[in-house]
This record gives C-alpha cells, sequence and structure tokens, in this order.
C-alpha cells in the first residue's frame, strides 16, 4: 500500500494512457475501507471515481469539484487516502 498525500501525487498515480483505473481506498474508522477506482485525465485535467461501495460513478471531476464534491482530498490530507499494490 502506497499512502496518498498530495494532489501531485494522486495525479501521478491514476494517470493511464490507456484509459484504465487505478484502485485506492480510504481508511474509515475502525480500519474499515472505502474503495475507490480513480482515472486521472491529463489532458482535461479532470479525474473520474468509481464508488465501489455503492457501484457509483462520478466524471469529469475538475480538482474543486474533488474536494467539494468528494472525501478523496480530506481523505489525502487527513493520511487515508492509499493506493492498492497488487
Amino acid at each position: 500500500m502506497k499512502v496518498i498525500t498530495t494532489l501531485t501525487q494522486l495525479k501521478h498515480e491514476a494517470k493511464s494512457e490507456d484509459g484504465t483505473f487505478t484502485d485506492f481506498y480510504i481508511v474509515l474508522n475502525f480500519g474499515l475501507r472505502s474503495s475507490k477506482r480513480i482515472l486521472y485525465n491529463e489532458n482535461t485535467n479532470t479525474f473520474d471515481v468509481h464508488n465501489e461501495i455503492d457501484d457509483s460513478y462520478q466524471d469529469d471531476l475538475t480538482e474543486e469539484q474533488l474536494r467539494d464534491e468528494t472525501h478523496i482530498i480530506e481523505a489525502m490530507e487527513n493520511g487515508a487516502l492509499h493506493k492498492y499494490d497488487f
């Protein structure tokens, strides 16, 4: 597992030339995990997020929307966003 602590790091880890999502998770209370699949599009500077807990999907999120409409930035700031290592 790799802890993601900055937006620059998230962009690097979630970037994919072939459009493949990268697997992340947020550590919740009591060690529970909220799994997310994230893809960063460098051309548009946006993120696509698949929330595996409820199978919801958010696409073309700007950095501001990522902060306002998800818990991803808050998780990063608290050291709770991790990239799965398979």
